[in-house]
Parts: structure tokens; sequence; C-alpha cells
């Protein structure tokens, strides 16, 4: 098992963004195909191989399907300028304060007890919330966050908690060190 800081994921995250978004700049049929496997059919998924995996060397075949469903994520709800960075919970807050109901709040309170396998779905119809309402997501945290998701410490959780409900981090829920596996 291979421990690296949670800066140098980060930076291969925005790296690999940016990336992304240069290579299809221009190329709506990529950006076709990005979208499409958003739907969670395997076979829109294996045509974003010849994309995606070239640039994913090194990391666990479990991960990659993170990077992956992030990078589809980026394409479907595009910014530019790209957002400061900030996390999932503080776009989630957002929305919350956007929408008249508590609906926002309701699916956030499900998505910090969702499991890393059924997490795309509700993911996916937040950042169909977010686009709806113009709200910015830092995709390259969501990387991290998620490649963190099930760790038993359930630290991304705590902090998008208490991001979400504006409560202040103690010192010990930092998560500075991700597990690469």
């Amino acid at each position: 098992m291979l421990v690296t800081p949670k800066s140098s994921r980060l930076e291969r995250a925005v790296t690999f963004l940016d990336g992304l978004k240069k290579r299809i700049k221009n190329d709506s049929g990529a950006k076709a195909i990005l979208k499409r496997a958003l739907s969670g059919d395997n076979r829109h998924l294996r045509q974003t191989y010849p994309l995606l995996l070239p640039t994913l060397e090194g990391i666990s075949e479990w991960q990659q399907d993170i990077w992956i469903f992030v990078a589809c994520l980026s394409v479907y709800h595009y910014h530019h300028p790209e957002p400061a960075p900030r996390s999932f919970a503080q776009s989630c807050l957002d929305l919350h304060n956007k929408v008249p109901s508590n609906g926002p709040e309701r699916r956030f309170r499900s998505l910090l007890d969702t499991t890393l396998i059924d997490i795309q779905s509700p993911i996916t119809a937040l950042v169909r919330q977010f686009k709806s309402q113009d709200i910015k997501v830092y995709y390259p945290h969501l990387i991290t966050d998620l490649c963190n998701w099930d760790h038993p410490d359930q630290f991304v959780q705590d902090r998008w908690a208490r991001g979400f409900w504006r409560a202040p981090l103690p010192p010990d829920i930092s998560g500075e060190a991700g597990v690469d596996a």
C-alpha cells in the first residue's frame, strides 16, 4: 500500500482535469461520450476508456472508476473559469441556500450515509441541480474526497457535515493523508 499526501493526489487531479479540458475543448463527440457515461450504462462507460485510461496510469482500478466518474461530471457541468477550491459540501450548502425547500438538505444528509459503491447516482442528481442553479463544483477536491470516502474514520463525511452546517473542524479531522491502493 502506498501512502500519498492528499495534496499530491489533489495536484494530480487538477492536472488530470485540466488536461482533459484541453484535449476535448473542440471535440463535441468526446464531450457527448463523457456525458453519456453518467447514465451508468457500462457500454457508455467503456467508450470513455480511450479518452481517460491512458492518463490514469498508476491509479488503482477501483480509484480509476472515481476519476472517470468525476471527469464525466466535470464535462457535464463545466465552469470557466475554474472555481476557487471548495468542498462538495459548500456546493450543497449553496444549493440549500438558493432553493426554498428542505430537499437539498435531505439529499445531503442521505449522501453522507451513502456507500461509495452507491454514491454516483445521488452525486449526479445533485450536480444536475447545481447546473440548473449555476452553482460551481471544484472537481479536483471531489476526486480526492471520494478516494477517501470509505475510510473507516469517515473523515470526509465529517468534514462535509461540518462544512455544510458550518461547524469548525477539529485539528485531527484534517484528512491530510490519503491511501492509494
